[in-house]
């Protein structure tokens, strides 16, 4: 549930990331799990999983991830 998809407004690029507490964690998927291979410290960033979305904050700013439905 705190996976999260991202796509760059200016170039189109595509990222997936964790979001954990304090960091934002960078990998691939691989066998039905999303492995982090590197882990970027991010100070304030707070995460809190809510009932079908991820609630996450960063000093005065906040979104609200709804979930998505995961690929079969």
């Amino acid at each position: 549930m705190d996976l999260v998809s991202w796509t760059c407004p200016r170039c189109g690029n595509r990222d997936d990331l964790r979001v954990l507490p304090g960091e934002l964690g960078f990998g691939y998927p691989h066998q039905g799990r999303y492995d982090v291979l590197a882990r970027v410290r991010v100070p304030g960033l707070r995460r809190q999983r809510g009932d079908m979305r991820l609630d996450i904050s960063l000093g005065r700013v906040s979104w609200r991830v709804p979930a998505g439905r995961r690929p079969a």
